[in-house]
């Protein structure tokens, strides 16, 4: 891992020895490239799968752990579709096996890609939320987001929803729940090292999530009353 900081403020984080040594240290040739790191098939899994023998599936896990250590410290762009092949290593089959290998070959075309951080006010903090409703075979939700001081994104999260969501504006909601404990934490901490967070904005795309956030059960209607309240303490956070 290499760390640079520059004249104008910012700092980058470039991992491309180590992206490559997980690419050549892989079973098979990675000779192409890749425009992104999965398709749209990537949360679909088949029960028929043919499932590895012992000695792929020893390789998928001793990739998939680097693929992790890579997209945490460095390639945030590759989290969603290692967030999902972390939850096949138990039992892998040919179908993870090919979703590796398409991630990998997109590292290798993006070899010189690298994180860069940086921003202006410290006491400006940006965080952004969206979710992708009913993406998962059991048609659960799948939320993303990640938290800004002007460049880059330093704190972030991808994760599969632990409910079902009945509409792409409760799925919406349940994201911003969950992320929203990631805002808090960091204001918290740059507050107890002498930084005061002056500004603290949440952007989303979904108007009657945004209402509902913002004005409680005021904002519901017949399609959305059944929404626990336990998800409404975003309007009191939203407040303070």
């Amino acid at each position: 891992m290499k760390i640079k900081f520059h004249g104008n403020s910012t700092v980058s984080i470039d991992m491309k020895d180590y992206v490559k040594e997980a690419i050549n240290e892989f079973s098979e040739s990675i000779t192409r490239s890749a425009a992104t790191p999965a398709t749209r098939h990537l949360f679909d899994v088949r029960d028929d799968a043919k499932k590895l023998d012992k000695e792929q599936a020893d390789m998928f896990h001793s990739t998939v752990a680097k693929l992790l250590y890579i997209c945490k410290w460095c390639r945030l762009d590759i989290q969603n579709a290692v967030a999902f092949l972390t939850t096949r290593v138990s039992n892998p089959d040919e179908d993870d096996w090919k979703k590796m290998k398409r991630l990998l070959q997109y590292l290798r075309g993006t070899l010189d890609d690298k994180l860069v951080l940086g921003g202006e006010d410290i006491g400006r903090m940006s965080s952004f939320m969206d979710a992708a409703f009913a993406v998962h075979p059991d048609m659960k939700s799948h939320t993303g987001g990640g938290i800004s001081w002007g460049i880059g994104i330093l704190l972030s999260m991808c994760q599969k929803q632990k409910l079902n969501a009945k509409s792409s504006t409760e799925a919406e909601v349940i994201g911003v729940s969950d992320f929203i404990s990631n805002m808090i934490w960091a204001r918290m901490f740059l507050e107890k090292q002498g930084y005061m967070i002056n500004e603290n904005l949440l952007y989303q795309d979904n108007q009657s999530a945004m209402k509902i956030e913002m004005n409680g059960s005021k904002s519901c209607s017949k399609r959305s009353r059944h929404i626990d309240m336990r998800y409404f303490s975003i309007k009191d956070r939203l407040e303070t």
